[in-house]
């Protein structure tokens, strides 16, 4: 159904002078970061290699977020030596001049709290590169200290990473040093006191501005339908593989087609490049990176509906060891699995589907399918060595090449390549794991049976694909598209966080259905509850034997939490019966979506 097409496709090959041009350009202009005049530098320039490339559609569509702009940052040590060492200041500490002691913040107790208020902690990044620094950062809030410096993990090493979670700016300045200077700094506690100076200056507003870079390439015929393919610009330290080289295989990919344009071969869909804004910061929301993209969504709805596909890379070009990946939507994991390049040793891991990491994740929470390309991760992720001089082009070659062709075959096949029977498979599949369970109230066997139904007429459908595909008319063609992109956007609207597994397989399809899990832990433990003598108390009796001085009961008060429990039961239920009837509404509408193909 997804195999690649005979007819012939093709164009010139990535050229990787063109592409390390841009990286270099690009790492010279650093700490490109949401809002800042570094970050617009880096916009003008990739506006202007766009125009020499002839692209003439070309806009910059601002946007609101908070600009973070760290002016300086000096940590030094003052007792019981003088030295100046080198630190970063992390998002989004505020400007400060602290003096203090210094202790090793992993090494505080309760019982000796009191004596340290008003100090300055150390501690270590921790295993975790995100949840590290929030750690640190809480831990030092709990024991009411002034700042807390992080050391990174690795020597020679500084890191730059939002301290999530936080919601606001931060109310004590985090810093980082290399190991070796955390290291020499617990050298000194060990030997006695160690005071030191912090003086940060930070320019930060709620109301700045970043841009997304929008490029369009227009079909060689009539079409609304466009392949998107994007990056974000924004990066901390110098960024070359985080994110300049993505950046420069947009432009390259630009270049190609548009000679593929003038040579007069053909593009049967629009193709849209974006250079999102504000990818790592710029917001103290749940959802505080991937800014840009949630903007375009929310300012340029006829585009988004007409996306077919999003393409998006960050962090191409680390060295070994890293795993590079593709994570993708199942509509079309046949079709990115079927274009193989050279990969020149690489191990290149596929899986489904990607989840909250890049611009891609906005498109397809609202059923857009997505290819994600993606190293993870490598130790200059976010780290000054992340520069020109460590990139891999091998690398960055492979993901221009694979997704050349990717954005090349969707653009120019007459049906769009998508296959609806693999995420339906994985619906069956996550469905079936749900009725295993003997203690889940919930009949999910009818559902069951229509995807089966479904899946049955696979073969039928395919040949019918092929047929319309061959020999269709433009009309039987068009209405095929536009019925396999209506039905793989409603499969894809289900995905979601699962909070019961890990990265990278932390989201997944039926998202919603893991409510069921929720609703049996919480049955049981309301049972549980239900089971002690006093929660069986009337509420009444409860209230006034609660008021009696002499009440001679093992008193636990439980009525009231227990009221909370059985009403959060009682919503997780109506959520889930609203899903079960939108799954059913779903598969109803595949299921004769593709009779009326099989059957016209």
């Amino acid at each position: 159904m997804t195999a690649l097409s005979h007819e012939t496709i093709s164009m010139d090959e990535v050229s990787i002078d063109e592409i390390r041009k841009t990286v270099e350009k690009l790492c010279s202009i650093e700490d490109k970061i949401a809002g800042s005049e570094a970050e617009k530098k880096a916009v003008r320039y990739l506006k202007k290699r766009l125009l020499e490339y002839g692209l003439s559609d070309i806009s910059e569509q601002a946007f609101e977020v908070h600009s973070w702009q760290p002016m300086s940052c000096n940590f030094r040590v003052t007792k019981p030596v003088q030295k100046e060492i080198k630190a970063v200041v992390l998002p989004y500490s505020k400007s400060a001049k602290i003096e203090g002691q210094l202790f090793q913040l992993q090494t505080m107790y309760p019982e000796i709290l009191e004596e340290n208020h008003g100090m300055i902690g150390v501690t270590t990044w921790g295993s975790d590169l995100f949840l590290g620094p929030m750690k640190a950062y809480f831990s030092a809030l709990d024991h009411k200290t002034k700042a807390v410096i992080i050391t990174s993990p690795k020597e020679g090493e500084l890191h730059k990473v939002v301290v999530i979670s936080s919601g606001e700016l931060l109310k004590i300045p985090a810093l980082n040093v290399t190991k070796e200077d955390g290291d020499f700094l617990f050298s000194l506690i060990k030997k006695g006191p160690v005071d030191v100076e912090i003086d940060i200056d930070i320019e930060y507003s709620d109301r700045g501005e970043s841009q997304n870079l929008v490029a369009m390439i227009h079909a060689t015929r009539e079409s609304k339908e466009e392949i998107v393919i994007g990056a974000h610009t924004d990066a901390w330290f110098k960024g070359a593989a985080e994110n300049a080289a993505p950046n420069a295989i947009i432009l390259e990919l630009a270049r190609l087609i548009q000679i593929h344009i003038k040579d007069g071969r053909d593009l049967k869909r629009n193709v849209r490049f974006i250079l999102f804004g504000a990818q790592e910061s710029g917001s103290k929301d749940f959802y505080y990176w991937c800014n840009g993209s949630k903007a375009y969504i929310n300012d340029n709805p006829d585009s988004v509906e007409n996306a077919v596909a999003i393409l998006v890379m960050d962090s191409i070009g680390f060295p070994a060891p890293v795993r590079n990946q593709i994570g993708v939507t199942s509509d079309l994991f046949e079709i990115t699995t079927n274009v193989k390049k050279d990969a020149k040793g690489l191990d290149i891991e596929y899986y489904e589907p990607p989840g909250y990491e890049s611009d891609h994740w906005f498109f397809e929470i609202i059923g857009v399918p997505a290819i994600y390309c993606v190293a993870d991760y490598s130790d200059l992720y976010h780290t000054q060595k992340d520069d020109a001089e460590h990139l891999d082009y091998d690398v960055i070659r492979f993901y221009a090449e694979f997704l050349k062709d990717m954005l090349l075959h969707l653009a120019s096949s007459e049906v769009i390549p998508v296959n609806l029977f693999r995420p339906l498979s994985i619906f069956q599949e996550i469905l079936s794991s749900h009725t295993r369970r003997k203690d889940s109230p919930f009949d999910l066997s009818q559902l069951l049976s229509k995807i089966i139904r479904i899946l049955n007429q696979k073969k039928h459908f395919e040949r019918e694909i092929k047929r319309i595909t061959e020999k269709g008319t433009s009309v039987e063609k068009k209405e095929l598209n536009r019925f396999l992109l209506s039905s793989t956007r409603m499969m894809n609207k289900t995905i979601g966080w699962i909070w019961r597994r890990s990265p990278p397989n932390d989201t997944s399809y039926l998202a919603r259905m893991e409510l069921i899990e929720d609703y049996i832990d919480l049955n049981v433990a309301i049972r549980a509850i239900r089971s002690m003598p006093i929660s069986n108390v009337g509420i009444h009796s409860a209230i006034k034997l609660n008021k009696q001085r002499e009440n001679p009961y093992n008193w636990i008060k439980v009525h009231e939490p227990l009221s909370l429990l059985e009403e959060e039961r009682s919503k997780i239920f109506q959520e889930i019966e609203s899903e079960i009837s939108n799954l059913t509404e779903i598969l109803d509408n595949i299921s004769n979506g593709i009779s009326t193909f099989l059957e016209g």
